[in-house]
Protein backbone atom coordinates (compact mmCIF):
# COMPACT_ATOMS: atom_id res chain seq x y z
CA UNK A 1 0.00 0.00 0.00
CA UNK A 2 1.17 3.54 -0.74
CA UNK A 3 2.42 5.98 1.85
CA UNK A 4 -0.21 7.27 4.30
CA UNK A 5 0.37 10.86 3.20
CA UNK A 6 -0.35 9.93 -0.41
CA UNK A 7 -3.61 8.27 0.62
CA UNK A 8 -4.60 11.34 2.63
CA UNK A 9 -3.76 13.44 -0.41
CA UNK A 10 -6.05 11.47 -2.73
CA UNK A 11 -8.81 11.30 -0.10
CA UNK A 12 -8.66 15.07 0.33
CA UNK A 13 -8.92 15.52 -3.43
CA UNK A 14 -11.93 13.16 -3.51
CA UNK A 15 -13.58 15.33 -0.85
CA UNK A 16 -12.97 18.44 -2.95
CA UNK A 17 -14.45 16.74 -6.01
CA UNK A 18 -17.53 15.68 -4.06
CA UNK A 19 -18.14 19.30 -3.13
CA UNK A 20 -17.79 20.33 -6.78
CA UNK A 21 -20.34 17.71 -7.82
CA UNK A 22 -22.74 19.22 -5.27
CA UNK A 23 -22.45 22.54 -7.09
CA UNK A 24 -23.11 20.78 -10.41
CA UNK A 25 -26.20 19.07 -8.98
CA UNK A 26 -27.47 22.35 -7.54
CA UNK A 27 -27.19 24.03 -10.94
CA UNK A 28 -28.91 21.09 -12.67
CA UNK A 29 -31.80 21.05 -10.19
CA UNK A 30 -32.21 24.83 -10.50
CA UNK A 31 -32.53 24.57 -14.28
CA UNK A 32 -35.08 21.77 -13.91
CA UNK A 33 -37.02 23.86 -11.40
CA UNK A 34 -37.00 26.79 -13.84
CA UNK A 35 -38.55 24.67 -16.58
CA UNK A 36 -41.09 23.30 -14.11
CA UNK A 37 -42.17 26.80 -13.06
CA UNK A 38 -42.62 27.84 -16.68
CA UNK A 39 -45.32 25.18 -17.09
CA UNK A 40 -47.57 27.31 -14.87
CA UNK A 41 -47.38 30.33 -17.19
CA UNK A 42 -50.17 30.57 -19.79
CA UNK A 43 -51.44 33.28 -22.10
CA UNK A 44 -55.03 34.51 -22.24
CA UNK A 45 -55.85 32.34 -25.26
CA UNK A 46 -55.00 29.25 -23.21
CA UNK A 47 -57.32 30.38 -20.39
CA UNK A 48 -60.21 31.06 -22.79
CA UNK A 49 -59.75 27.71 -24.53
CA UNK A 50 -59.43 25.81 -21.27
CA UNK A 51 -62.46 27.56 -19.72
CA UNK A 52 -64.61 26.72 -22.77
CA UNK A 53 -67.24 29.37 -22.05
CA UNK A 54 -69.53 28.39 -24.95
CA UNK A 55 -69.84 24.83 -23.72
CA UNK A 56 -70.60 25.99 -20.18
CA UNK A 57 -73.22 28.48 -21.35
CA UNK A 58 -74.92 25.83 -23.51
CA UNK A 59 -74.93 23.33 -20.66
CA UNK A 60 -76.43 25.80 -18.19
CA UNK A 61 -78.91 27.11 -20.78
CA UNK A 62 -80.27 23.58 -21.20
CA UNK A 63 -80.84 23.44 -17.46
CA UNK A 64 -82.68 26.78 -17.61
CA UNK A 65 -84.74 25.49 -20.53
CA UNK A 66 -85.71 22.38 -18.56
CA UNK A 67 -86.72 24.47 -15.53
CA UNK A 68 -88.73 26.91 -17.66
CA UNK A 69 -90.48 24.04 -19.42
CA UNK A 70 -91.32 22.35 -16.11
CA UNK A 71 -92.83 25.61 -14.75
CA UNK A 72 -94.83 26.08 -17.95
CA UNK A 73 -96.20 22.55 -17.69
CA UNK A 74 -97.22 23.13 -14.08
CA UNK A 75 -99.03 26.36 -15.00
CA UNK A 76 -100.75 24.64 -17.91
CA UNK A 77 -101.88 21.81 -15.67
CA UNK A 78 -103.26 24.22 -13.09
CA UNK A 79 -104.87 26.78 -15.41
CA UNK A 80 -105.88 24.64 -18.37
CA UNK A 81 -105.95 25.42 -22.08
CA UNK A 82 -108.04 28.56 -21.58
CA UNK A 83 -105.08 30.31 -19.96
CA UNK A 84 -102.47 29.02 -22.41
CA UNK A 85 -100.77 32.44 -22.58
CA UNK A 86 -99.75 32.28 -18.91
CA UNK A 87 -97.53 29.18 -19.20
CA UNK A 88 -96.10 30.48 -22.50
CA UNK A 89 -95.23 33.84 -20.94
CA UNK A 90 -93.83 32.12 -17.84
CA UNK A 91 -91.71 29.84 -20.00
CA UNK A 92 -90.38 32.75 -22.08
CA UNK A 93 -89.68 34.96 -19.08
CA UNK A 94 -87.86 32.25 -17.14
CA UNK A 95 -85.88 31.06 -20.15
CA UNK A 96 -84.82 34.56 -21.29
CA UNK A 97 -83.96 35.82 -17.80
CA UNK A 98 -82.23 32.57 -16.90
CA UNK A 99 -80.20 32.55 -20.11
CA UNK A 100 -79.12 36.16 -19.59
CA UNK A 101 -78.07 35.26 -16.03
CA UNK A 102 -76.17 32.18 -17.22
CA UNK A 103 -74.31 34.16 -19.89
CA UNK A 104 -73.42 36.93 -17.44
CA UNK A 105 -72.32 34.44 -14.76
CA UNK A 106 -70.02 32.49 -17.08
CA UNK A 107 -68.52 35.64 -18.56
CA UNK A 108 -67.85 36.85 -15.02
CA UNK A 109 -66.20 33.55 -14.16
CA UNK A 110 -64.10 33.72 -17.34
CA UNK A 111 -62.95 37.22 -16.44
CA UNK A 112 -62.08 35.98 -12.95
CA UNK A 113 -60.13 33.06 -14.44
CA UNK A 114 -58.24 35.42 -16.76
CA UNK A 115 -57.39 37.71 -13.85
CA UNK A 116 -56.29 34.75 -11.75
CA UNK A 117 -53.96 33.61 -14.54
CA UNK A 118 -52.47 37.11 -14.74
CA UNK A 119 -51.74 36.94 -10.99
CA UNK A 120 -50.27 33.47 -11.39
CA UNK A 121 -48.06 34.62 -14.27
CA UNK A 122 -46.84 37.60 -12.24
CA UNK A 123 -46.15 35.41 -9.23
CA UNK A 124 -44.31 32.79 -11.30
CA UNK A 125 -42.23 35.48 -13.01
CA UNK A 126 -41.22 36.82 -9.60
CA UNK A 127 -40.09 33.33 -8.62
CA UNK A 128 -38.24 32.93 -11.92
CA UNK A 129 -36.32 36.17 -11.36
CA UNK A 130 -35.21 34.94 -7.94
CA UNK A 131 -34.33 31.55 -9.40
CA UNK A 132 -32.28 33.11 -12.22
CA UNK A 133 -30.29 35.05 -9.62
CA UNK A 134 -29.80 31.83 -7.69
CA UNK A 135 -28.60 30.00 -10.81
CA UNK A 136 -26.08 32.75 -11.61
CA UNK A 137 -24.84 32.71 -8.03
CA UNK A 138 -24.39 28.93 -7.91
CA UNK A 139 -22.75 28.85 -11.35
CA UNK A 140 -20.34 31.58 -10.27
CA UNK A 141 -19.53 29.64 -7.09
CA UNK A 142 -19.02 26.48 -9.13
CA UNK A 143 -16.65 28.23 -11.55
CA UNK A 144 -14.72 29.85 -8.70
CA UNK A 145 -14.46 26.51 -6.93
CA UNK A 146 -13.22 24.85 -10.12
CA UNK A 147 -10.50 27.47 -10.47
CA UNK A 148 -9.47 26.88 -6.86
CA UNK A 149 -9.43 23.12 -7.46
CA UNK A 150 -6.90 23.53 -10.24
CA UNK A 151 -4.50 24.97 -7.68
CA UNK A 152 -5.36 22.63 -4.80
CA UNK A 153 -5.19 19.41 -6.82
CA UNK A 154 -2.06 19.78 -8.91
CA UNK A 155 -1.22 16.11 -9.38
CA UNK A 156 -4.01 15.28 -11.82
CA UNK A 157 -6.24 16.76 -14.49
CA UNK A 158 -9.68 17.77 -13.27
CA UNK A 159 -11.06 15.89 -16.26
CA UNK A 160 -10.52 12.77 -14.15
CA UNK A 161 -12.60 13.94 -11.18
CA UNK A 162 -15.22 11.26 -11.67
CA UNK A 163 -12.47 8.62 -11.84
CA UNK A 164 -10.80 9.55 -8.56
CA UNK A 165 -11.85 6.30 -6.84
CA UNK A 166 -10.33 4.26 -9.67
CA UNK A 167 -7.09 6.23 -9.35
CA UNK A 168 -7.21 5.72 -5.59
CA UNK A 169 -7.32 1.94 -6.08
CA UNK A 170 -3.85 1.99 -7.63
CA UNK A 171 -2.56 3.44 -4.35
CA UNK A 172 -4.55 1.14 -2.10
CA UNK A 173 -3.49 -2.07 -3.84
CA UNK A 174 0.17 -1.01 -3.97
CA UNK A 175 0.44 -0.67 -7.74
CA UNK A 176 1.42 3.01 -7.35
CA UNK A 177 3.45 4.68 -4.62
CA UNK A 178 2.42 8.28 -5.26
CA UNK A 179 -0.68 10.07 -6.50
CA UNK A 180 1.22 11.11 -9.61
CA UNK A 181 2.11 7.48 -10.34
CA UNK A 182 -1.52 6.45 -9.86
CA UNK A 183 -2.70 9.12 -12.30
CA UNK A 184 -0.09 8.00 -14.82
CA UNK A 185 -1.25 4.40 -14.54
CA UNK A 186 -4.84 5.49 -15.02
CA UNK A 187 -3.92 7.45 -18.14
CA UNK A 188 -2.07 4.42 -19.51
CA UNK A 189 -5.13 2.29 -18.89
CA UNK A 190 -7.27 4.82 -20.77
CA UNK A 191 -4.84 4.78 -23.67
CA UNK A 192 -4.90 1.00 -23.83
CA UNK A 193 -8.67 0.99 -23.83
CA UNK A 194 -8.77 3.46 -26.69
CA UNK A 195 -6.20 1.52 -28.67
CA UNK A 196 -8.00 -1.80 -28.27
CA UNK A 197 -11.49 -0.25 -28.55
CA UNK A 198 -12.75 -2.08 -25.48
CA UNK A 199 -13.78 0.93 -23.45
CA UNK A 200 -17.11 0.12 -21.90
CA UNK A 201 -19.75 2.64 -21.05
CA UNK A 202 -20.95 2.60 -17.49
CA UNK A 203 -24.63 1.83 -17.12
CA UNK A 204 -26.68 4.89 -16.48
CA UNK A 205 -28.45 4.86 -13.18
CA UNK A 206 -32.16 5.30 -13.74
CA UNK A 207 -33.56 7.46 -11.01
CA UNK A 208 -37.14 6.89 -9.96
CA UNK A 209 -39.57 9.43 -11.35
CA UNK A 210 -40.38 12.15 -8.84
CA UNK A 211 -43.41 14.37 -9.10
CA UNK A 212 -42.25 17.89 -9.96
CA UNK A 213 -44.64 19.50 -7.47
CA UNK A 214 -43.40 17.20 -4.71
CA UNK A 215 -39.81 17.99 -5.61
CA UNK A 216 -40.00 21.75 -6.03
CA UNK A 217 -43.16 22.61 -4.11
CA UNK A 218 -46.33 24.36 -5.24
CA UNK A 219 -45.54 27.80 -6.75
CA UNK A 220 -49.21 28.77 -6.50
CA UNK A 221 -48.94 28.41 -2.73
CA UNK A 222 -45.98 30.80 -2.77
CA UNK A 223 -48.05 33.31 -4.75
CA UNK A 224 -50.89 33.14 -2.22
CA UNK A 225 -48.46 33.62 0.67
CA UNK A 226 -46.86 36.60 -1.08
CA UNK A 227 -50.32 38.17 -1.64
CA UNK A 228 -51.12 37.79 2.05
CA UNK A 229 -47.81 39.39 3.00
CA UNK A 230 -48.43 42.31 0.64
CA UNK A 231 -51.94 42.85 2.11
CA UNK A 232 -50.53 42.84 5.66
CA UNK A 233 -47.81 45.30 4.66
CA UNK A 234 -50.43 47.55 3.01
CA UNK A 235 -52.62 47.49 6.14
CA UNK A 236 -49.60 48.26 8.31
CA UNK A 237 -48.72 51.28 6.16
CA UNK A 238 -52.33 52.54 6.27
CA UNK A 239 -52.54 52.27 10.08
CA UNK A 240 -49.10 53.88 10.54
Amino acid sequence: MADKKELEKINQAAGYFERYFEFEDAVKVSYENREYLKTYIHDNAYVVKNFNVKSKILKHALVVFAVALAVAIVFFALLGADMILVPIIAFGAIFICGTIFVISLNKFRLTAAEQHQVEVNDGINEQLVLLEDRIKQVERQKDDYYTALQKRVDFMSLDYMKNVNQIKEYLENGQAETCEDAVEMFEQALLMQEMTSIMTKSEEKIEPAVDAKERFGDPLKVIKENKKKKKKQKKTKQTA
